[in-house]
C-alpha cells in the first residue's frame, strides 16, 4: 500500500495548481479501495501523462468530451 500512497502523492504534487481537483482525488483514493489501488498501480510514465493531462485545461476537456467518458461519468454519478 506503501507504494499505492506515494504514486497518488506525486499525482497531486502534479496537480497541485488545479486546486480542487486535485482535492478530489485525494478523497477518492482515500475513500474507495479501488481507486488508491488502481493509482498506485501506475507506472512514473502514466503518473507524468496524468499530472500533464490535469495541468492542461484543453487537454481535460477534450478527454472528457469523449462518449467512453461521458458514459463513464453517467455510470459514477449513477
Amino acid at each position: 500500500m506503501s507504494n499505492s500512497i506515494d504514486n497518488i502523492n506525486r499525482l497531486l504534487r502534479g496537480a497541485a495548481n488545479q486546486g480542487d481537483a486535485s482535492e478530489k482525488i485525494r478523497k477518492a483514493a482515500e475513500n474507495d479501495p479501488a481507486v488508491a489501488r488502481a493509482i498506485g498501480n501506475l507506472t512514473e510514465k502514466d503518473l507524468a501523462e496524468i499530472s500533464a493531462i490535469i495541468n492542461d485545461k484543453q487537454a481535460l476537456r477534450r478527454i472528457m468530451s469523449t462518449p467512453k467518458a461521458q458514459a463513464l461519468l453517467r455510470k459514477f454519478k449513477g
